[in-house]
């Protein structure tokens, strides 16, 4: 048995597998949270792709698509490397909690996942909306 004083739960005894089976629920809504985020950087890259140059004749700071386009290539790579760092690291019975280096290094790669997935589409977004809205 374990004892916790977890603020989220009630204090109490908890049996090492009620423990064991957060830490997997855990890891397991950390995984489908960059697999929704991986999904996203690909769907936003082939809709770029896909009407980049059909929308406008003569488009400005075309250098805010290229970076745009980079930080989702980032963004999708830290995903699935978090992804992998996840599952090598997946608790097993018994096994210790990560260790400090490995926890700051996976909240690095998550951090590089989702600041590259906004700022590829924030710079996207300022594209599209300059040249939508400049005379010409």
């Amino acid at each position: 048995m374990a004892k916790t004083s977890d603020p989220e739960t009630e204090p109490g005894e908890f049996s090492d597998s009620e423990l064991h089976q957060t830490r997997i629920d855990q890891y397991k809504a950390q995984l489908d949270v960059l697999k929704h985020v991986a999904t996203l950087d690909t769907g936003t890259l082939l809709i770029v792709v896909a009407i980049f140059e059909k929308v406008f004749n003569a488009p400005h700071y075309q250098a805010l698509v290229g970076i745009g386009v980079l930080l989702l290539l980032t963004s999708l790579g830290a995903s699935g490397f978090a992804c992998l760092s996840i599952l090598s690291a997946f608790p097993r019975k018994g096994a210790r909690r990560l260790s400090r280096v490995d926890r700051r290094d996976h909240f690095t790669v998550m951090l590089l996942t989702f600041m590259g997935f906004f700022l590829g589409v924030a710079m996207i977004a300022v594209f599209f909306t300059v040249n939508w809205f400049s005379p010409g």
